[in-house]
């Protein structure tokens, strides 16, 4: 039986780190070093997650997972996170990795956020910043059939209409922001082509174009 903590390692903070600690060992992968940066600027990005999860917390609970590693209780923790948690592990024990990531975690370098151009988005960091953007986007024709790409966009958001609240509004959000965190359009493109090659500065545009004009004319 799993405890209702358990969400914290089957979906929760502990359980992305402990998923970038995994993907880090894969051949040709980004290191630990520079996925916990990307983390750190992720959860940075955001005042609420920075407010409801600070640093020190994620640390926190490393440090009591490490002190629960090797107990009864520990075993009765979600099989599938304790597999990966030794895959992340490596050749290290386990609660030495876990207390060595939550020093990683207090350290004051974990808290500096790199530049994109310094430390360029991965497809993970990406898709958990612009899910929304990337799903408008890769649903815009790319007008090899003689589509309209302005009626195109509008059309695209005047589906969720009603409820624009939602995602339409979400879609604005994540819109602005990635037009204003590139000084360029070419810059933009440079950035998402390898992890998100439908986000384009033209397509956002119309996009954001469409998104202005469905609000002023329906709401």
């Amino acid at each position: 039986m799993t405890e209702p903590t358990d969400a914290v390692l089957t979906s929760g903070v502990l359980a992305r780190l402990v998923d970038l600690a995994v993907a880090s060992r894969n051949p040709g992968a980004a290191p630990l070093e520079d996925e916990l940066q990307r983390f750190s600027r992720l959860m940075q990005d955001s005042h609420s997650i920075a407010w409801v999860m600070p640093f020190d917390a994620v640390a926190s609970l490393l440090d009591g997972l490490a002190n629960e590693y090797g107990t009864e209780r520990f075993s009765t923790r979600p099989a599938g996170f304790r597999e990966r948690l030794a895959r992340a592990a490596g050749d290290d024990p386990v609660d030495a990795f876990l207390r060595s990531l939550a020093e990683l975690v207090r350290d004051p370098w974990f808290g500096v956020v790199p530049g994109h151009d310094e430390l360029p988005l991965s497809q993970w960091e990406a898709l958990a910043r612009f899910d929304v953007v990337n799903e408008f986007a890769s649903q815009l024709p790319t007008g090899e059939y003689g589509s309209d790409p302005e009626v195109a966009a509008r059309e695209l958001v005047a589906m969720d209409h009603p409820d624009c609240h939602g995602r339409i509004a979400d879609l604005a959000g994540q819109l602005q922001r990635v037009l204003y965190m590139f000084r360029s359009s070419a810059e933009l493109d440079e950035a998402f082509a390898p992890v998100m090659p439908s986000v384009t500065s033209a397509r956002l545009r119309l996009l954001l174009d469409a998104v202005h004009a469905h609000f002023a004319e329906q709401h």
